[in-house]
């Protein structure tokens, strides 16, 4: 009862994450009062012997709790906020810095929480997110937690991409209460005030940051610098993209992290040692143990020392999961009390999201809480059966080796308790894998297939050398922390090369498409079937109910239709466009620094999701980085059946592309044209003379930056898709003088359905006469949230409503979907229909 009580709070508050909108506070009132008329029924059932109704009252009054406690912790914490016109405006701030800053060759990024500001605003965020850029590629002054400074910001609220099976950003800064982004601005100067902060948390934050630069001190440019950095202090913004790739492929991706397992043996570590060093009474007095017992000395020791290490993992969800039901179990040692561990896990997963109601829509909680109760089924089975084989060998032994039969039974028994011990650990290892599987479709559309063979080499690997080897470098002194250092860095060396091995064919990863609910609840059932004991009612066969995960239905169009997707990347452009057996990308979105791009971030993601393998034409309109940022990642993992792009011939995109094995590659010109399924593809620009031109001028390294952007644009590739009723026109990033050349050449063939607004919205495009021709019922503007460039144009917009079309934006409605059904034409914005009640808050 006391389980599906904790569980029913939990439920609850995940119940809360997927509203569109908070209850007011009339209806949290009513919540509070059918809380207590349930908790009220309950216990006139109770006395009136009714178990049943007495067990449901309370289950739906410990969801209602839930739901309650979950909409009062949003009500306050969306209270604090920026207001409209402040963003983008100056702001000075008097604060302390509250995070680790991290420094890339472009920035420095740190929290900064706010005490004072001008102007005054009534319920100012106080904890947001700054960027210190650097100037003439110089960083700014290093700065530490703790320190107070006086900065000039601006600032805006929350806002992430919307897409479909991408992160929700805004949703996690919400769970981080952090209210806005910005950036320092250079003038007027920032200034170190006098003073720091104080503070336990303030204490350990300084202490996180001298261990974050003494690492990079020491390892400087070494490849696996970022997983020390982690393993070390929680920190995995420093890992690599080889080395997350690597860890993605393999299913290892929770080693690099301070995760519960390891936790669980730091603090099984400090247990012991306290255990043993109490028993010995220190080697001081003899008589300690008579005072208090060593196990209640051991598990208040052990439930310290995690402590101690959850803090320098920042207190992460999995962390705080394991220093939770390390807790309740020092606690239940300390009490004499025998609790049952998934009572445990029952309450560490209530306390939990009581403390961050917002944990339930994150990956890590559903994939922590998942292993550990499939640990706890696997066990389960796997005690019985070593226990079945241990007694059978303790039996052969016939209670004596004195003798050569004794002997030869003494081996057996040996034997047979390793070969039992080794069997439930890796019947425990295969039950993770599997169990997990329906979880990790869910949130990565990916599962690594030789998971349980990478971790049976990774795990004691990074657990019992790896892990101990940072936290003693951590723990010396200079300069012995340097050589412990640089040895835990040359075993992840060795365990990249392993890694790698495992990782290397090709169907290492398998893609599978985002489950619907029916395709989970059957994996689900799957998953728990054959977990249970031997001898189970067709155990064998439960893997069969995994089958709807590998062979999804299909949700192609039908023939002669087409769907199309205009994804949301920020400043940028990216969309899929899918007929019955055809995928064609038109362009890749922006790359946003050295190490992220919307293709990584974005495309990829979604394309995966979908159960897209593979494209079957990729097109890039023009060089422009908002364009063309994401191709790399895109050709590098997906296989790309036709190119077609306007790229300076030298362009490192089309050696790329050679090197992928592309095998049909050419530059877009005007007059090609295809069938798929029914659906006609035509390519309207560049004619020849405008590409030999247009192309020459962008890569002549003489011309001026805006002359160079300009030419790149006038060659942007302009696709035409049609059907029988409806067409889509993408015209990339021209400009009025190409719109008048089109309209010269053929002004019936840019008639459409739908319009990608060109060139975003500029005021140098979208002419009258050109939108006359075009006539698009919808207008989709792919821009970035208050964006610099002021896209789209205010008068550009009016002119698209003059002429009766319906306007979509990316950084109002998110992505956008757009759905041909002969003769009907379906439109769906993601912020509109899978709204939250976060969004634009």
């Amino acid at each position: 009862m006391v389980r599906a009580v904790l569980c029913g709070f939990a439920a609850g508050t995940w119940a809360l994450q997927q509203s569109a909108e908070l209850p007011s506070r009339l209806g949290l009132s009513l919540c509070v009062v059918l809380l207590a008329l349930f908790t009220l029924a309950a216990g006139v059932l109770h006395r009136i012997q009714w178990p049943w109704g007495k067990v449901l009252l309370i289950l739906c009054a410990a969801l209602i709790a839930g739901y309650s406690w979950a909409a009062w912790r949003a009500q306050i914490r969306l209270a604090w906020a920026l207001p409209i016109e402040l963003e983008r405006r100056d702001i000075k701030a008097v604060g302390i810095i509250a995070s680790v800053p991290l420094s890339d060759t472009r920035r420095t990024r740190f929290v900064f929480k706010i005490e004072q500001s001008d102007p005054a605003v009534p319920l100012m965020p106080r904890l947001v997110q700054l960027s210190w850029y650097a100037q003439a590629g110089t960083l700014p002054v290093r700065i530490r937690p703790g320190e107070r400074w006086m900065f000039t910001i601006r600032l805006v609220r929350p806002h992430g991409n919307a897409n479909y099976h991408a992160a929700d950003l805004e949703a996690s800064m919400l769970e981080r209460n952090l209210r806005a982004t910005g950036y320092v601005r250079e003038q007027p100067a920032p200034q170190r005030m006098a003073g720091r902060a104080s503070g336990l948390l303030m204490a350990l934050e300084r202490w996180r940051d001298r261990q974050h630069l003494r690492i990079h001190e020491v390892l400087a440019h070494a490849p696996h610098t970022g997983v020390v950095s982690a393993l070390a202090i929680g920190l995995q913004t420093g890992i690599s993209a080889d080395d997350r790739q690597r860890f993605t492929r393999t299913g290892t991706n929770h080693l690099v992290a301070i995760s519960g397992l390891h936790i669980s043996l730091v603090a099984g570590f400090a247990a012991a040692l306290a255990g043993w060093l109490w028993r010995h009474s220190c080697f001081i007095g003899d008589h300690w143990p008579l005072w208090l017992a060593a196990p209640r000395v051991a598990a208040v020791a052990g439930a310290a020392a995690g402590l101690l290490y959850a803090g320098l993992a920042g207190f992460g969800i999995p962390a705080q999961r394991a220093l939770l039901m390390l807790l309740i179990v020092a606690l239940s040692f300390a009490s004499a009390r025998r609790v049952a561990v998934s009572v445990v896990l029952a309450w560490a997963l209530a306390v939990v999201v009581a403390i961050d109601p917002w944990a339930t829509i994150t990956a890590g909680c559903w994939l922590s809480f998942g292993a550990v109760a499939v640990i706890l089924l696997a066990a389960s089975a796997g005690r019985m059966a070593y226990s079945k084989a241990a007694d059978k060998a303790a039996k052969e032994m016939n209670g004596s080796i004195l003798s050569i039969r004794g002997i030869y039974a003494w081996g057996v028994y040996r034997w047979r308790r390793l070969l039992a011990t080794f069997t439930a650990s890796a019947r425990i290892q295969g039950a993770v894998s599997l169990g997990l599987i329906p979880l990790t479709a869910l949130w990565f559309a990916q599962v690594p297939l030789l998971s349980p063979l990478a971790n049976a080499f990774a795990i004691p690997w990074v657990s019992f050398l790896v892990t101990p080897l940072v936290l003693l470098g951590v723990l010396l002194p200079a300069p012995l922390d340097a050589l412990i250092l640089k040895v835990a860095h040359a075993f992840l060396m060795v365990l990249a090369k392993v890694l790698d091995v495992i990782a290397a064919p090709s169907w290492a990863l398998y893609s599978i498409r985002t489950p619907d609910v029916l395709a989970l609840a059957f994996a689900a059932l799957g998953m728990g079937w054959s977990l249970m004991l031997p001898g189970w009612p067709l155990r064998g066969a439960a893997p069969l109910l995994f089958l709807p995960l590998a062979l999804p239905l299909s949700s192609a169009p039908a023939e002669g239709e087409f769907r199309i997707t205009v994804l949301d990347v920020g400043q940028g452009a990216a969309t899929l466009i899918e007929t019955a057996h055809h995928r064609l990308l038109f362009d890749t979105g922006p790359r946003y620094d050295m190490t992220a791009d919307a293709g990584q971030r974005i495309v990829l993601p979604f394309l995966r999701a979908r159960g897209i393998e593979q494209l079957d034409a990729l097109v890039i309109s023009h060089a422009d980085n908002d364009h063309a940022g994401g191709a790399r990642a895109v050709l590098t993992e997906l296989p790309v059946a036709r190119m077609r792009a306007s790229l300076p011939p030298k362009h490192a995109l089309w050696r790329q592309a050679r090197a992928q094995q592309v095998r049909d590659l050419a530059a877009c010109h005007a007059g090609e044209s295809w069938l798929w399924d029914g659906v006609r593809f035509t390519m309207l620009w560049p004619n020849e003379t405008n590409e030999r031109r247009g192309l020459t001028r962008a890569a002549t390294k003489s011309s001026k930056a805006r002359g160079g952007r300009e030419a790149r644009n006038e060659v942007s590739c302009v696709l035409h898709i049609s059907n029988s009723h409806h067409a889509a026109l993408l015209p990339g990033d021209i400009e009025a003088r190409e719109e008048r050349a089109l309209l010269t050449h053929n002004p019936a063939a840019l008639s459409a359905t739908l319009l990608l607004a060109p060139h975003h919205g500029s005021r140098t495009s979208s002419t009258a006469g050109f939108l006359a021709a075009v006539a698009p019922r919808e207008t989709v503007f792919q821009v970035g949230y208050r964006n610099r460039f002021k896209h789209p144009n205010a008068a550009v917009v009016a002119r698209y409503q003059a002429h009766g079309s319906n306007l979509h934006r990316s950084d109002h409605d998110g992505a956008v979907q757009f759905e041909t059904a002969g003769a009907e034409f379906f439109v769906e914005r993601y912020r509109t229909a899978h709204r939250r009640y976060w969004m634009g808050r």
